[in-house]
């Protein structure tokens, strides 16, 4: 939301406008990956992650049920899937667009995901220096393990990003 009030104050700078245009704010929707989505999803997770993941196969498993994107519009600015059923429900991804962030978006998929799966533990891992672990703990989960080295495989050996994770689980059994 910031950047979208950013790029409307530069308009009215930019043309000179004396008067202030109004222009109407969408609300967020909460809904299903969908085939469409999956071009945004990729490109959101590459620049919050690391390249080459492919959430693709997540359209073959009830995405309505495994799957939250948050969309502006028609702009992807947040996503989060957890793993269906038969294994263990893992929170495989969940990010927010940059000038999205702080706005409850990631709080409300987390939310959604978290009753998707009612009658499962989910498990997750999270860098040690994210500060989304304050989300997760406000849900209730709980650290179990420091993971040494967890992300490695992933990040770029030359960038400073924290390669070690904290395995977390919300006990809902």
């Amino acid at each position: 939301m910031e950047l979208l009030d950013d790029i409307h104050a530069h308009h009215i700078l930019k043309h000179d406008l004396s008067h202030d245009m109004a222009y109407q704010q969408a609300p967020i929707d909460y809904v299903a990956l969908q085939e469409w989505h999956i071009n945004q999803v990729h490109d959101l997770l590459r620049t919050s992650f690391w390249p080459g993941i492919d959430v693709s196969t997540a359209l073959e498993y009830h995405p309505e049920k495994y799957t939250v994107v948050a969309m502006y519009r028609r702009v992807v600015v947040g996503v989060a899937l957890i793993s269906p059923p038969p294994d263990e429900a893992y929170v495989t991804y969940i990010t927010v667009k940059e000038g999205w962030k702080n706005a409850g978006i990631a709080k409300t998929m987390l939310y959604l995901l978290i009753r998707s799966s009612p009658d499962r533990d989910i498990m997750l891992h999270v860098s040690a220096d994210n500060p989304a672990m304050i989300l997760y703990n406000k849900f209730g989960f709980k650290a179990e393990e420091f993971v040494v080295g967890f992300y490695e495989d992933y990040i770029d050996p030359k960038s400073k990003a924290c390669r070690n994770a904290l395995r977390l689980r919300l006990r809902q059994q």
